[in-house]
């Protein structure tokens, strides 16, 4: 009894000082500091930096060198260039030349340790800094860098344009030593994916600009002053992973305030649409989800928060207390309740990258999941809880609604494993949020919220490891979880069938979506064919009145189409319409919903309220809109409010008595289909407009009014 005791008590050991090692903690009394002297050339679009590195060696081997990413040297080449979402494809044996402009490169001047110059290699992305002797732990050195960046005309993470600079990744960042290896980190900033991998630092930074630069920094801004034509500003940041400057002349800023956190939004002013409603719509969407980060996972750990606009194209990118987004556009009219476009979930994306990455770090180069896939499951998870569980950008739509068998690498693959950015997105952005929906769904919401709660905690301000999650997971689930969601993260072809949705979870879905559609339309227009369908979608009883005059030439016609409307509706969207002989139609059913098909001539209910219509459906020409239509072998369809209860709607589908029977087209099932007849009069394929009239081989169709 005592040696299973003593056992478990030697296990509990290994497991927390093996979770110790994995966490690759920081001596926080012993950061490295960056004290920076930088000033920007907006003529040459250059940076002068010099930039001073006290370092202190907190692991536990001698250093023998030190060395440091140069970043952006990944902007010399289209190759080798990080692009969003990937963009240059050449032909094969095809080598497509940047312009001069388009590049971007930092160049080492000089390197100083401790006040006397030192050799120094440059190799590509890596600064390598041997020292005279080594540093033993415990031991400090004081590093001088200069330097100039070139700061590259585009739309990519580190770029200018229009006077307009995003200043990322950009300066020589000490990289992180690995002691099992005895090696340091030199990989590059991969073009798929992030590469992202730095210990926390302090930075004492400052900046000259043009007096008209508005500035969005890491950190907190302490002073700012005018100097002839420059304005030198002083910047302090605790405790952040990575150092980056957004600005312009041409900002304006908007900003909230939050559990004691304030928010800014810095937006182009200027622009040929309005962005003011945008950047306030944006600015609530990121205050909402900081309260729901703060109560659900943990505390931000920083009292300023700054959301910009650049020029950044393909997406968004999150850095310590900075979100850089690309270009707004009027979102006057969106309503975020039921979907929100991607600039709001890409903001609330990178809101979230706050906590995972800027707060809890990791690897990016290596286990790009560990931060990317959880901010994606986490940014659908606020949806949800702040939603509806069936919200658009909710975990239910886009991520159990994208599970399905494929051929996918393991989750657990670095970038450079990845052949494109399709490959490195069904892994990390698609099935990578599906293990943390199993997670939830296999241990309940309440440990599941534990886990990300002490994972946050036990890492905050660390880098993090796939194996240190795993642990956490073990500690709040058990073992057995442990070994299912092990299993998940290092096999290919993860595929956690058990979460996929219901066929009636889909059928809501599909309703949510027709929904939103058709609305879309409506807002936009006015009443459209459509708007039949929202009705029924909304609840509203919807009314079918199968006519009591009609041929035999367009019997099979009419019980084609009259089955295919009922059906579609039935099938895709659960709705039921009431279909009603013309005979047997109450006054009540006149003031419905309905939808008239037939002979206008022949119709009682169309005769009693034709002169109410907005199309004449006996004078002798159709005039819509300064087209004029003779009224002659014509059919057609229109959308109007029904003259007996403005609040509801009538769709009319008018047939011509006299027309010349049509060539058919025979299915395999045997049914005889009229293709202008069933479906261009079908509301749910010619949604957008109010009418459409066709006459022979001829259609017009638009909006009556």
């Amino acid at each position: 009894m005592k040696r299973k005791n003593l056992l478990s008590i030697f296990l509990v050991l290994v497991i927390l000082l093996s979770s110790f090692q994995l966490g690759y903690a920081v001596d926080s009394n012993n950061l490295t500091k960056y004290d920076m002297n930088i000033k920007l050339n907006r003529e040459e679009h250059t940076v002068e930096g010099e930039q001073s590195i006290s370092f202190v060696n907190t692991y536990n081997d001698d250093l023998k060198e030190l060395v440091f990413h140069l970043y952006p040297n990944s902007f010399k080449s289209y190759e080798t260039m990080p692009a969003i979402g990937g963009m240059y494809y050449p032909m094969d044996g095809e080598k497509i030349e940047m312009k001069e402009e388009e590049k971007g490169y930092i160049k080492i001047h000089q390197v100083y340790i401790d006040k006397k110059e030192a050799e120094f290699k440059e190799n590509e992305q890596i600064l390598r800094i041997p020292l005279d002797k080594p540093l033993g732990k415990g031991e400090k050195i004081q590093l001088k860098i200069k330097f100039t960046l070139k700061v590259p005309e585009g739309y990519q993470r580190l770029h200018q344009m229009e006077g307009t600079y995003s200043l990322t990744n950009w300066y020589p960042l000490l990289s992180i030593y690995n002691e099992k290896t005895k090696k340091w980190d030199e990989n590059p900033y991969h073009p798929i994916g992030e590469s992202n991998y730095s210990d926390i630092s302090d930075y004492n930074v400052k900046l000259t600009v043009p007096k008209d630069m508005v500035v969005a920094p890491t950190g907190t801004i302490i002073e700012e002053k005018v100097a002839g034509d420059d304005k030198i500003i002083n910047i302090k940041a605790k405790n952040v992973r990575d150092f980056v400057i957004l600005m312009s002349p041409n900002y304006k800023v908007k900003t909230k305030e939050v559990d004691g956190i304030k928010i800014s939004n810095y937006y182009m002013k200027n622009k040929s649409h309005p962005v003011d409603k945008t950047a306030e719509k944006v600015l609530d969407e990121v205050a909402k989800a900081i309260k729901f980060l703060n109560n659900t996972i943990g505390r931000y750990p920083y009292d300023e928060l700054r959301i910009v606009e650049t020029y950044l194209s393909g997406g968004a990118m999150e850095y310590p207390q900075v979100i850089q987004m690309g270009g707004y556009h009027d979102l006057s009219h969106v309503n975020i309740e039921e979907n929100a476009p991607f600039i709001i979930e890409a903001a609330v994306h990178e809101t979230v990258h706050q906590w995972w990455y800027v707060g809890v770090g990791n690897d990016e180069f290596n286990e790009p999941f560990l931060d990317e896939s959880l901010t994606v499951f986490t940014t659908a998870y606020y949806f949800e809880k702040e939603y509806d569980k069936y919200h658009e950008n909710g975990v239910a739509y886009t991520i159990r609604n994208r599970v399905y068998p494929s051929t996918v690498l393991p989750l657990n693959s670095s970038v450079d494993d990845f052949k494109d950015w399709g490959d490195y997105s069904l892994a990390i952005y698609t099935r990578g949020p599906a293990f943390f929906e199993d997670l939830r769904q296999q241990v309940g919401e309440e440990k599941f919220v534990e886990i990300l709660q002490t994972y946050y905690e036990e890492y905050l301000f660390k880098n993090a490891s796939i194996d240190g999650l795993l642990n956490i997971i073990e500690k709040v689930a058990g073992k057995e979880i442990r070994k299912v969601m092990d299993k998940a993260v290092k096999e290919p072809n993860y595929h956690p069938e058990s979460i996929q949705l219901s066929q009636e979870e889909q059928m809501l879905f599909y309703r949510r979506q027709e929904k939103q559609r058709l609305r879309r339309y409506e807002n936009a227009k006015g009443l459209v064919l459509g708007s039949i369908v929202l009705r029924a979608l909304d609840g509203e009883e919807l009314i079918l009145v199968r006519p009591e005059h009609i041929k035999d030439k367009d019997l099979q016609k009419l019980e084609e189409l009259i089955r295919m409307l009922t059906n579609d509706l039935e099938i895709q969207f659960g709705i039921k319409v009431k279909i009603v002989e013309e005979r047997n139609l109450t006054d009540k059913d006149r003031e419905n919903n309905v939808i008239l098909i037939g002979y206008p001539k022949k119709i009682d209910f169309i005769k009693e309220i034709k002169t109410e219509l907005p199309i004449d459906l006996n004078s002798e020409t159709i005039d819509i809109n300064g087209i004029s239509i003779k009224n002659e072998n014509i059919s057609g369809i229109f959308i109007s409010k029904n003259p007996n209860n403005n609040k509801k709607l009538a769709l009319i589908i008018f047939l011509d008595e006299n027309s010349v029977k049509k060539e058919h087209i025979v299915t395999p099932e045997g049914y005889i289909l009229d293709m202008d007849t069933i479906y261009q009069y079908n509301p749910l394929y010619n949604s957008d407009v109010q009418f459409i009239i066709n006459m022979g081989d001829v259609e017009v169709k638009g909006m009556y009014k």
